[in-house]
């Protein structure tokens, strides 16, 4: 190796105190050498620790024995380099390939986000355990009943005889009774309103319950679709979406510290999400052959939505705020509506 040399400052060990002096680089030596010549420290290439140059910044040399060496040319590198680096140096200056990277970092990212992810939380749901996924829904109405929801002010009578309904549409339909059980609550947040867990606990307002009295087929239509939820396992897609997406932006950017909090909390991280659209139209299509199934008419689901969106508009300043927050990403009440209706078998 041909000798050569550089000017820069050492740093003696464990020490702010340092030396301007000249690295020489010969027979796999580096030397330091004062102003007079004179040997400051010696060590092999071998045992030279050599930092990842970024450009711009001096190429930073450490030895063993603590001290360090940081040239005057910050764009000086090293003979002995690791040619790994060296390369990524190169591509990190080349312009075409950062403007490149601006364009399909970004193409990737969503990729990833909503392709990716998407596929994998439709295959988390064939390995998600029936106690993770109760957990889940448990944790999850905890969570809505201190934030939304009441005790239900529906008579006795009222309640025996929805679930009653309830139970001979889980029979007719073949479902485990156990896993599928029905909720009442008031709620002034919600108002007219159901949804379910993915562990299959659908919760309907006495709200709606009063807004479709005169339309208990209608009231079917409701409970059909959000059976139509946990049937498609979307809570458990959703929370599986949540829970990837926040540690694939953790990598990314490089948080992950709370990483282990995200993924114990996946239970509620659903409930800060609406289903996506494409899984309310999953949800649409289930009800409305399961009503035909039982021997309804399509024309009840149509009904009950007609009847939420009446509602909707008769409340719309009150519900602004979180009504209409929870149907922005539903298909469109009139595309349900008429989609219902042109259903057939």
């Amino acid at each position: 190796m041909k000798a050569l040399h550089v000017t820069g400052c050492y740093y003696f060990p464990n020490s702010s105190q340092h030396q301007y002096c000249t690295a020489q680089v010969n027979n796999e030596q580096v030397q330091l050498l004062n102003q007079n010549n004179d040997l400051i420290h010696s060590a092999s290439t071998i045992d030279c620790i050599l930092e990842s140059p970024i450009p711009g910044v001096a190429a930073q040399l450490s030895f063993c024995n603590g001290g360090r060496f940081i040239p005057d040319d910050v764009d000086f590198r090293w003979p002995f380099g690791n040619k790994v680096y060296s390369i990524s140096e190169r591509l990190e200056k080349n312009k075409l390939l950062i403007l490149l990277s601006v364009v399909v970092a970004p193409l990737l990212l969503w990729l990833i986000l909503y392709r990716g992810i998407p596929a994998i939380a439709v295959y988390s749901v064939n390995v998600a355990s029936p106690a993770v996924v109760e957990s889940m829904g448990e944790q999850s109405l905890a969570v809505i009943e201190k934030i939304a929801l009441e005790p239900t002010q529906l008579s006795i009578d009222q309640q025996a005889d929805l679930q009653s309904k309830w139970a001979q549409m889980l029979t007719a339909l073949e479902l485990d009774n156990t896993k599928f059980r029905l909720s009442f609550y008031q709620s002034d947040y919600l108002a007219a309103n159901a949804f379910a867990l993915p562990h299959g606990r659908v919760v309907v307002t006495d709200e709606l319950v009063t807004l479709l009295a005169d339309k208990p087929d209608a009231l079917r239509a409701i409970l059909l679709h959000e059976i139509g939820h946990v049937e498609h396992h979307h809570g458990v897609r959703l929370s599986a979406q949540a829970v990837a997406s926040t540690v694939v932006l953790a990598v990314i950017f490089g948080d992950l510290e709370g990483i282990t909090e995200v993924v114990l909390g996946s239970g509620s991280s659903f409930l800060q999400q609406a289903f996506s659209r494409d899984m309310e139209r999953e949800a649409d299509n289930y009800a409305i052959e399961k009503l035909v199934k039982l021997g309804y008419s399509n024309h009840d689901f149509a009904d009950a939505i007609e009847a939420l969106q009446q509602s909707l508009e008769e409340q719309h300043a009150e519900l602004e705020d979180n009504w209409l927050k929870y149907l922005s990403t539903h298909p469109s009440s009139q595309e349900r509506i008429e989609h219902a209706r042109q259903y057939k078998p």
